[in-house]
C-alpha cells in the first residue's frame, strides 16, 4: 500500500465530509481537491458510493430518532385513521420532505450524464461558475439575523426550497447553502432551516446511491463486466484507500455538523461567501490558463 496515496484519499474524504455540511459545495471541493492532489476518480463508482455513504451514515445516526418518528407517523397517518390527529404534524413534515426532494431527483435523473460529461470537458470552469452562484446566495443572506423564526414550513416554502436544491445538482453549487439560504429568506429560524436541509439530504443521498448501484449492476448484466471491474477499482489496495475516504467523510461530517449551527448564528456567513467567490474565480482562471 502506498502511504501517500492513502493519505490523499483520506484527505478527499475529509474534504467531502466538511463541505457536505459547510455551505461551500462538497462536489466542487472534491473535484478541485482531486486536481490538486493529482488523484483521478473518474468512472470509479465505488469511491463515489463510499465517500457519499460516509456523510449519509453520519446524518442517519444524528437524525435516527427523528427519521423513525417521521416514518412511523407518516404511514400511521395513512393506515390508522383513529390516530391521525396526533400524527398530523409529522405526516405533513414528512410529506414536505418528499415533495421538496422531487425537483432535485428529476434534474439529477435526467441531467446526470450531461452534467458529468460537462464536468469532464469544462472541469474547473464548471465548478468555478457554480462556486460563484454559491457565493452570491451566501452574500444574499449574510446580514439576515433570524435566529428564531417559524418552525413549520408551508407548501410554498417547500416548493421554493425544493427548486433551490435542484439547482445544487450542478457541481460547485452548495446544496446546504441553497436550501438554508432559501429557508431563512422565507422566515424560518436557523435551527429549523438547517435541520430541514440536512433531513432533505438523506433521501436524495439514498436515491443517488441507488442510481450508482443500478449503474454497477447494469454494467454487470448488460455489458458483461465483472462486478469488480464495474466498480472501477484499479487494484486491490484501492479498497483500503476508498475505505479511508469513507471513514474520513463520516468523521468530518460529524464535526462539521457540530460547528455549523454556531457558524450561522454568529453571522460569519459573509466569510464563506468571500471564500466561495475567491475560489470560484481561481477555478475559472485555472481553466483559462491551464
Amino acid at each position: 500500500m502506498n502511504i501517500i496515496e492513502a493519505l490523499k484519499y483520506l484527505i478527499l474524504g475529509i474534504i467531502q465530509g466538511i463541505t457536505e455540511v459547510i455551505p461551500v459545495s462538497s462536489s466542487g471541493h472534491v473535484e478541485l481537491a482531486q486536481i490538486l492532489l493529482n488523484v483521478s476518480t473518474e468512472e470509479r463508482l465505488l469511491f463515489l458510493i463510499l465517500v457519499n455513504t460516509g456523510s449519509l451514515l453520519t446524518f442517519l445516526i444524528i437524525y435516527f430518532k427523528k427519521i423513525i418518528e417521521l416514518i412511523r407517523d407518516f404511514f400511521g397517518y395513512i393506515f390508522k385513521k383513529n390516530s391521525r390527529e396526533q400524527r398530523y404534524n409529522n405526516f405533513i413534515f414528512a410529506a414536505r420532505i418528499i415533495v421538496a426532494c422531487i425537483p432535485a431527483a428529476i434534474v439529477g435523473f435526467f441531467l446526470n450524464d450531461i452534467i458529468n460529461n460537462s464536468l469532464k470537458i469544462y472541469g474547473t470552469l464548471f465548478v468555478g461558475v457554480g462556486l460563484l452562484v454559491t457565493a452570491t446566495m451566501l452574500y444574499f443572506i449574510k446580514d439576515t439575523r433570524i435566529l428564531k423564526g417559524k418552525t413549520m414550513i408551508n407548501w410554498t416554502d417547500t416548493l421554493l426550497i425544493g427548486l433551490a436544491q435542484s439547482v445544487a445538482v450542478f457541481p460547485g453549487i452548495s446544496r446546504s447553502g441553497m436550501t438554508t439560504a432559501t429557508s431563512i429568506k422565507r422566515g424560518m429560524g436557523i435551527d429549523s432551516a438547517l435541520n430541514f436541509s440536512f433531513l432533505l439530504y438523506i433521501p436524495l443521498s439514498v436515491g443517488s446511491l441507488v442510481l450508482m448501484l443500478y449503474k454497477v449492476f447494469d454494467s454487470v448484466s448488460n455489458q458483461g463486466m465483472s462486478f469488480i471491474d464495474s466498480l472501477g477499482v484499479p487494484s486491490s489496495e484501492y479498497f483500503i484507500y476508498y475505505f479511508l475516504a469513507f471513514i474520513g467523510a463520516a468523521i468530518a461530517t460529524y464535526f462539521a455538523y457540530r460547528l455549523i449551527f454556531n457558524i450561522f448564528k454568529s453571522g460569519k456567513l459573509k466569510y464563506f461567501s468571500y471564500y466561495a467567490f475567491a475560489l470560484g474565480l481561481i477555478s475559472i482562471l485555472y481553466y483559462m490558463t491551464r
